[in-house]
């Protein structure tokens, strides 16, 4: 189990990215707006969408005829950040490109998150009575990640090109925890989509290329999305706040850079780290505390 748990949650991932890292940073070095721009972007999200449907496809007895809401998410998740990726301009882009994609990208993003929202909705009859929660937390999904992608939007835009995938990867470390206290399936799927995260977020600071930064809509519409499924599939009584703070920690982590942006890259990836590392410290705690230094359970 451990060793299919590698091979199919870790390394298949890794590989799979890997090679997309490298035909991405091969593409970015040709000429042009599609060849130098788009085609690197377009390639990191179908890459890392592979990878992800890899592991998916190898770990979970899938049923094509009744998909789980986790599973379909994917459809959204996947062809909204690849629109972004085509359709959004260069730095270097012409005057009249860079009105054109600032127009309809932020239009493209808000209907991929409340897409997303709308179908990371568990449905049939086993969750009825989990409908009254459908709608708060639909608007809680859409609301969330469209804040995430603006504030991860205007980091970039504020000399954080080369580790914004870093914040991204971050959010989607507490979803993961979640999931661990959850649902041993899905949190298995997730660590690949951490590996895969962290392979092209290697890239993007190694190379420092805005497309690899492009990504970084597909891992903040994972992360939200994998909030809700957690919160579906828990039968723990969670906080209203903590589902919070899983859902906002790269709007938290940005908000920690702003007093910061004068100073050194240095200086702002240390802040980001230490307000990375206390929200997902808090959130482990949360999450595990009770379990690991709880009392003996009582016997009968």
């Amino acid at each position: 189990m451990e060793t299919e748990i590698l091979l199919w949650c870790v390394i298949t991932p890794a590989i799979i990215s890997l090679a997309f890292v490298i035909g991405a940073w091969r593409a970015s070095r040709w000429d042009g707006e599609w060849n130098g721009h788009r085609l690197p972007a377009s390639l990191c999200v179908v890459g890392w969408s592979a990878a992800v449907v890899a592991s998916l496809v190898a770990r979970q007895d899938l049923d094509f005829d009744a998909l789980e809401s986790w599973q379909m998410a994917l459809v959204p998740i996947g062809l909204g950040s690849l629109l972004i990726a085509v359709l959004s301009p260069a730095k270097d882009s012409t005057a009249s490109e860079q009105t054109h994609g600032h127009g309809i990208t932020p239009l493209i993003a808000g209907l991929a998150c409340v897409a997303t929202a709308m179908w990371s909705m568990p449905t049939g009859d086993g969750w009825v009575d989990m409908l009254p929660l459908h709608r708060p937390w639909m608007a809680a999904v859409a609301a969330a990640a469209m804040v995430n992608l603006w504030a991860l939007n205007r980091m970039r835009c504020a000399g954080a090109t080369g580790w914004v995938m870093w914040v991204a990867l971050a959010g989607l470390v507490a979803p993961t925890l979640l999931a661990a206290s959850a649902y041993g399936g899905f949190a298995e799927w997730l660590v690949s989509a951490l590996v895969a995260t962290a392979v092209f977020a290697i890239g993007c600071s190694g190379l420092s290329s805005e497309s690899f930064a492009k990504l970084t809509p597909a891992v903040v519409l994972l992360s939200a999305s994998a909030t809700a499924t957690g919160r579906f599939y828990t039968y723990e009584d969670h906080p209203p706040w903590l589902y919070s703070v899983i859902l906002l920690s790269p709007c938290i982590i940005t908000l920690a850079d702003i007093p910061f942006r004068e100073r050194s890259t240095k200086v702002r990836v240390l802040v980001a780290v230490f307000v990375a590392v206390v929200l997902l410290v808090l959130v482990a705690w949360c999450l595990f505390s009770a379990s690991l230094f709880g009392g003996p359970a009582e016997e009968w």
